[in-house]
C-alpha cells in the first residue's frame, strides 16, 4: 500500500502516527505489521495443512499484539486479533513458558 502525506502539512520522511519505520526507511501500518507477522510465522512453520495455517495465523495475530502491548488486557487482544479470550491466554502462557525457559 503506498499513502502520502498532504505536502507541507508533515515532514515527508516521518512515518505517520503509530507506524512502524523499517531499516530501509519503509513505513507499515497496524494492519500490515500484523500482516507480516503472520507470513514470519508461515515461512518459519514450513509445510503446514490448511487447518494448521489457519490457526498458526491466529496465534501469530495474538503473539503479535501481545508484544505490541503486553499490558492491554485480553479481551482487548482477543478483538484485535478476531479470536476468543481463551486463544489470548493460551499464546500469553506459551511465550511466559518460553521466556522462562
Amino acid at each position: 500500500m503506498t499513502s502520502r502525506w498532504v505536502h507541507g502539512l508533515v515532514d515527508d520522511a516521518a512515518a505517520p502516527p503509530n507506524w512502524l519505520t523499517d531499516d530501509e526507511g519503509n513505513h507499515f501500518c497496524l494492519a500490515c505489521r500484523r500482516e507480516r507477522a503472520v507470513e514470519i510465522a508461515l515461512a518459519e512453520a514450513g509445510d503446514l495443512g490448511t487447518e494448521a495455517r489457519a490457526k498458526l495465523r491466529s496465534a501469530a495475530v495474538v503473539e503479535f499484539e501481545i508484544e505490541r502491548d503486553p499490558e492491554r488486557p485480553e479481551g482487548e487482544i482477543a478483538r484485535a486479533a478476531h479470536t476468543s479470550i481463551g486463544a489470548v491466554r493460551k499464546v500469553r502462557k506459551q511465550l511466559e513458558d518460553s521466556s522462562a525457559g
